[in-house]
């Protein structure tokens, strides 16, 4: 069945305006005209039947709707990008070439922009003549040497067949909310979380965390749900709800000011985050795929425990 999908172009602009709460920075940012966002922006309410900007005061402020509409172009939009750069390297076919494509990594789109990114400055300033294509997928690499990927990342419960792999940490599971939100639910116990929206993830129920907590709920049935990690932490960070956070994802929003935690209880994931090779048979490869291998396990091995972060006030 083919489904709608709006104009790149229409995209951009929601998520430029979004950001910017502002049509005339998106504009000047994508270089077009006041005009042409609010254009845009118009033909996407027509199709959605809904508002997707609000006016307060010189503020363009978007809708839950838009919110929810613009974390996702981000993302798919990141994607789109790093897509068409592999494709644009992907010529390179012979031999005497591939043995100097970039070193690719295949990582989720969540770890690679929450945990990866801010640290591959470090491993370029050690290794400056390994270059790093990152391939953000929520897909599982093969590693066959037919889809062109190295090493990836991935988060499981491990034991992958015809990959060796190592464990880099485990995934403890919290909730989080933005300050403002939080401050204006009062939620300072579990118990408090009676009068939130809980938002939801395939994969990763209440439940568990409820009972660590002392609290006989059932899982939750209605709310915004996302099948990103990432994705529902943003939605989490623009108010719309209390997220269950994964502790290595959270590290920059925590930080910040934009997420918060809720009380001081916390769960094991029964998933961790690995990395994953097979063998190269080229000396070049298997050298470069082995210092990557190593760098990330000296990251993993030095990321703060935000288990044991204090409660924010």
């Amino acid at each position: 069945m083919q489904r709608h999908v709006p104009p790149l172009q229409s995209l951009r602009a929601l998520e430029a305006a979004a950001r910017h709460l502002s049509y005339s920075r998106a504009a000047e940012e994508l270089s077009l005209t006041h005009g042409a966002v609010s254009h845009h922006i118009a033909k996407l309410e027509a199709v959605l039947e809904t508002r997707l900007f609000v006016r307060e005061g010189q503020r363009m402020v978007p809708t839950p709707v838009a919110r929810t509409l613009a974390a996702a172009a981000r993302q798919g939009l990141s994607i789109i990008s790093d897509a068409f750069e592999a494709a644009r390297l992907s010529p390179r076919r012979n031999a005497s070439s591939r043995a100097d494509r970039p070193l690719v990594v295949s990582v989720l789109p969540s770890f690679a922009a929450r945990w990866l990114l801010p640290r591959l400055p470090d491993f370029q300033r050690r290794h400056p003549a390994i270059e790093i294509h990152l391939q953000p997928n929520a897909d599982i690499a093969k590693l066959d040497g037919r889809d062109g990927v190295d090493l990836a990342l991935r988060y499981g419960t491990g034991g992958w067949s015809g990959v060796e792999g190592r464990r880099l940490m485990s995934g403890w599971v919290f909730p989080v909310a933005s300050p403002d939100y939080i401050r204006h639910h009062q939620l300072r116990t579990p118990k408090d979380l009676k009068r939130a929206t809980l938002l939801r993830k395939p994969g990763q129920p209440w439940t568990p965390w409820f009972a660590a907590a002392g609290l006989d709920w059932p899982e939750p049935s209605t709310g915004p749900s996302y099948d990103d990690a990432g994705l529902i932490l943003d939605a989490a960070a623009q108010g719309q709800g209390v997220a269950l956070g994964r502790a290595a994802l959270l590290e920059d929003d925590l930080a910040g000011g934009r997420l918060a935690r809720i009380g001081d209880i916390a769960i094991e994931d029964e998933y961790a985050w690995y990395v994953v090779w097979r063998e190269h048979r080229g000396t070049r490869r298997m050298r470069e795929a082995e210092i990557f291998r190593h760098w990330v396990i000296e990251m993993a091995g030095a990321s703060p425990d935000l288990f044991l972060i204090s409660l924010s006030s």
